[in-house]
């Protein structure tokens, strides 16, 4: 008879993420990703590379590796201080790190 235990297990397992890292969020758009790996400074995991953001009025603007000059749009800072929300408590962050987090994306460029 087949081991089955070995023949269902998977043949390369990920190490465990630590609980902020972008990566849990598997429904994250790849410029939510992005701006995550900013914000958190880690490594970034897209190309291009957010380098950093500016909030002018109510619009998110990315400077990325191709273009230094904040000409990307994220989108508004409200559905970004939403999803930022949405996706710490999804990775069970406390209130004061998301606080914290919405504070420097809100407090960026300016």
């Amino acid at each position: 008879m087949p081991d089955t235990g070995t023949a269902a297990a998977p043949e390369f397992a990920p190490p465990p993420m630590h609980p902020m890292d972008p990566r849990r969020g598997e429904t994250l758009s790849p410029m939510f990703g992005a701006f995550l790996c900013w914000l958190l400074g880690l490594e970034p995991m897209t190309t291009p590379a957010i380098t950093g953001i500016s909030v002018a009025g109510d619009s998110v603007l990315a400077a990325t590796t191709d273009d230094p000059f904040f000409n990307g749009y994220l989108g508004s800072a409200e559905d970004f201080e939403r999803n930022l929300r949405g996706w710490g408590e999804a990775c069970g962050a406390d209130t004061a790190t998301i606080d914290g987090l919405v504070a420097k994306m809100r407090r960026s460029g300016r």
